[in-house]
């Protein structure tokens, strides 16, 4: 019977070895869970906080046709909370990504596109061949500056009339 009760103790010691090392385990991937969590809910936090729209009138959007390669003269304004990387953005019309021409211009200037401020754009690509009064259809995507390790992204579309 000595022998009966050591075995058994041996056993129960084992196994609360065991379930002490998977509890470890268990709580450490929870962290690690937890910790995923916490970024992806910053990162929705940020996509909520960061929000641009176009600014000005889009019934009557500057086109340039003067040069080699028409220009088109957007306006959008930053309206969500987080300031935008006016660095960090892209503009499509009609579905070409089209370059910036020159510098983006801020308003007022102090070089931060912060909420309400607005930026002057002027893009171009070879494809452009639009007239006086044409419907063109122009996506900007824009991101927010890096804040508390993650930064947010948001979309406008809309359909503009161009004007010469």
């Amino acid at each position: 019977m000595a022998d009966g009760g050591a075995s058994t103790m041996i056993l129960l010691v084992t196994s609360l070895l065991i379930s002490g090392a998977a509890s470890v385990v268990l709580l450490e991937s929870w962290g690690q869970v937890a910790e995923a969590s916490g970024t992806n809910a910053k990162e929705k936090v940020a996509d909520a906080e960061t929000d641009v729209s176009f600014s000005g009138d889009r019934g009557d959007v500057l086109l340039d046709t003067s040069g080699a390669n028409q220009e088109i003269t957007l306006y959008f304004q930053n309206t969500g909370v987080r300031v935008l990387d006016k660095d960090s953005f892209t503009i499509f019309v009609d579905g070409v990504s089209s370059s910036v021409v020159g510098s983006a211009t801020l308003y007022p200037s102090n070089g931060v596109w912060a909420t309400d401020y607005v930026m002057e754009v002027t893009v171009t690509d070879a494809s452009f061949s639009y007239s006086d009064n044409d419907l063109a259809t122009v996506t900007i995507i824009a991101q927010s500056t890096v804040t508390d390790g993650v930064k947010g992204t948001d979309s406008e579309t809309a359909e503009v009339r161009l004007s010469v």
